[in-house]
């Protein structure tokens, strides 16, 4: 089993891709599959840009600063712009561009090697629409209330139209919520302070700010703390609950899309 990984935005190093699409862009690779059997990770840029791609992964990502901009259906006649904490969730088969305005986004995607794989996103269907969650229409339900503090989740990307990835945005403040993940969990810091210990006798102690990434691998025991932290987690799988715990309610109603 890899151990817990963490990588600040400080130390992030960014190369550029597709000069040919106008504008800027740019990627950094945080987990790939030197690191990881189950997701591909890491932080884009896009300014002016416009990339067209039917795509090869199901993606969910977060907006961490500007503005995402990605056109989609019959002649990209549908623009969704995404600000800062929109989520964004599209299926293997997608037909869009990407593009932005200073866009700064952390992806996930799945399978952690679609970069090498033979087979294209030609002759996939997409298994649904893209989804928008604006950071505006979210709604957290409080979690483990007898931890101390407060602690909240937002589910966003479930079963219910995921088969890979899952996405929960979630929040911590002078809590300390004992976990062991049963999942693969890639995540990022979207506001405040957020701890993580884990190690022996948890004292390994991550504290990411904005920006910052951590990856940890399925069966990491770990408690997590924070000073009105959030924190934007991607687990696969997506049903790691539903394996060994009864199934919850569907949390988003359709207009969501």
């Amino acid at each position: 089993m890899s151990k817990a990984l963490f990588v600040k935005a400080e130390d992030m190093f960014f190369t550029q891709v597709h000069s040919d699409a106008g504008g800027y862009a740019s990627n950094c690779e945080v987990v790939g599959p030197a690191l990881s059997t189950t997701m591909n990770a890491g932080v884009a840029i896009y300014d002016g840009c416009s990339i067209e791609r039917k795509t090869n992964y199901d993606e969910t990502a977060v907006v961490l600063d500007g503005t995402l901009r990605i056109l989609t259906g019959e002649s990209y006649n549908r623009v969704i712009e995404a600000k800062f904490g929109d989520v964004i969730w599209l299926t293997k088969g997608t037909i869009l561009k990407y593009e932005g305005d200073k866009a700064k986004v952390f992806y996930a995607r799945s399978p952690v090697d679609w970069q090498t794989r033979t087979e294209s996103g030609e002759g996939f269907t997409p298994l649904n629409d893209i989804y928008h969650f604006r950071s505006t229409d979210m709604i957290y339900a409080q979690m483990q209330i007898y931890s101390g503090g407060y602690a909240s989740t937002c589910s966003l990307v479930t079963p219910e139209i995921s088969k890979t990835l899952g996405a929960t945005m979630a929040t911590f403040n002078g809590s300390s919520v004992d976990w062991t993940t049963e999942y693969d969990q890639i995540s990022i810091a979207m506001g405040g302070v957020m701890r993580i210990r884990t190690g022996e006798k948890y004292d390994y102690a991550i504290e990411a700010k904005l920006g910052d990434v951590v990856w940890l691998p399925k069966g990491t025991p770990l408690k997590y703390e924070g000073d009105r932290g959030i924190m934007f987690f991607v687990p696969y799988p997506v049903d790691w609950r539903l394996r060994g715990q009864p199934v919850r309610p569907k949390p988003w109603p359709a207009f969501v899309r």
